[in-house]
């Protein structure tokens, strides 16, 4: 009998580690963070059920887990049943700290942001209202955590254009951040890059540029004249000087723009595109028709570039899949923009694809073709 025992016992204590939810929730996080969350979701389910019998349904060590969970189920797209778990942790935070406690700020600002991706807008304002609530409470009116609460708060109205109650809330967070860190201070940066945003989003354009300007003076002071974050902001002042029909300025603007961009990323980048074809219409606008020519040639020419190899990996994305008369129509394009573009090194790596898969559609002569044409490129760009 005591051998059956000891045989019962040794059986069961597999069983009981299985169900031990630090262990459950141990496997689950990494496969959380890996995306894999349909893996990771009868994990939390099953260490949520554990800690539910040992502990009861007020258990604090609950909420991890149902945040956890929540947040696996919102990811596949399961939002009622986020909803479900977030207002159970909500609810057992209340309990826990007590229902003006600013413990609840984070469980809030969860729910306000699902609610917001479901589109319900009343819902996601009544929780982000309640945050600043709740933080004014418990920390008054100058907490350095209430301006982000307004920041966020002006962001969600933002994204749902309603721009009359975005902007009071920016100016509240920006007194308050003026006050407690400076008028310089970089926190200051996204907050007036927004302001700015209600404006121009309302085509109320003049009060739109004294934040903006703001912004790159505070980037400027900071980072110094020539910093790579700079170039957004004068990119985003240029385009304002645009809509304003002011495109003397706009063209400084971007001309500077233009100058960071290319000591950061060279003068072959194709994300230098646009900041050209700004350039160019400014010129345009100017009837200088002769400056924005060259830079409208460089931006398609940059443009083709970035076609060119986009098209370049689908030919070899479908050559993977053994589909070789997609790939090779794929690698016909790629070569062709290439070319146009005249970036020869390009044109001979595709050059090289399109071959390949030229033989192994058994078409020998147009493969022997293409490689000849690789072959005199290699030659033209030796020194």
């Amino acid at each position: 009998m005591k051998r059956l025992a000891a045989v019962l016992i040794f059986l069961i204590r597999p069983v009981l580690a299985q169900d031990d939810p630090a262990q459950l929730r141990e496997k689950a996080l990494p496969l959380l963070s890996l995306g894999k969350y349909g893996e990771a979701e009868p994990l939390l389910a099953r260490a949520l059920e554990a800690t539910e019998k040992s502990g009861g349904e007020d258990d604090a060590r609950l909420i991890p887990l149902l945040i956890e969970l929540g947040g696996a189920y919102r990811a596949q797209g399961k939002n009622t049943d986020a909803e479900r778990l977030y207002l159970r942790a909500l609810v057992i935070r209340e309990k826990d700290s007590g229902s003006q406690s600013p413990a609840i700020i984070p469980h809030l600002k969860m729910l306000a942001s699902l609610y917001g991706s479901m589109n319900r807008v009343a819902d996601a304002e009544k929780q982000y209202l309640r945050v600043i609530s709740v933080r004014i409470q418990a920390a008054g009116t100058e907490d350095l955590d209430l301006a982000n609460d307004c920041a966020e708060l002006a962001s969600f109205y933002i994204a749902v254009h309603r721009y009359a109650v975005a902007e009071p809330n920016l100016r509240r967070a920006i007194e308050i951040l003026q006050r407690k860190k400076g008028p310089e201070d970089s926190g200051l940066i996204p907050v007036l890059d927004s302001l700015g945003t209600v404006f121009i989003e309302t085509k109320n354009y003049d009060p739109a540029e004294a934040p903006l300007r703001r912004v790159v003076s505070i980037v400027e002071r900071n980072d110094g004249p020539n910093h790579p974050n700079l170039a957004p902001h004068l990119d985003r002042l240029g385009m304002l000087y645009y809509l304003e029909k002011r495109y003397s300025e706009a063209e400084a603007v971007y001309r500077r723009s233009l100058a960071i961009w290319e000591s950061l990323m060279g003068a072959d980048n194709p994300e230098l595109a646009t900041t050209l074809e700004n350039l160019a219409v400014a010129y345009a606008s100017q009837e200088k028709f002769a400056e924005a020519e060259p830079l409208y040639r460089r931006s398609l020419a940059l443009r083709e570039k970035l076609v060119s190899s986009s098209l370049s990996n689908l030919g070899m994305a479908l050559e993977g899949q053994g589909q070789d008369l997609s790939a090779e129509r794929q690698f016909k394009l790629a070569a062709t923009m290439a070319e146009n573009s005249g970036d020869n090194e390009s044109l001979v790596k595709v050059l090289g694809s399109y071959a390949q898969v030229l033989h192994k559609l058994k078409r020998e002569t147009e493969a022997k073709r293409i490689e000849e044409r690789a072959r005199t490129l290699r030659k033209t760009d030796k020194p």
